[in-house]
């Protein structure tokens, strides 16, 4: 997946994507995904 994000939003994203345990966790990827969806739609990362 392939995503273009200000270097901001990247910061958080990777943040998330990697200190989280639900994305760390099989079991809990759907809650990780949710996770990074809202990142994606929040102001942070749809401003460009």
């Amino acid at each position: 997946i392939k995503f273009t994000f200000s270097s901001e939003c990247s910061k958080h994203f990777h943040r998330l994507y990697h200190n989280t345990r639900d994305c760390s966790t099989p079991a809990y990827y759907k809650r990780c995904a949710r996770l990074l969806t809202r990142l994606a739609m929040s102001p942070l990362c749809t401003q460009s």
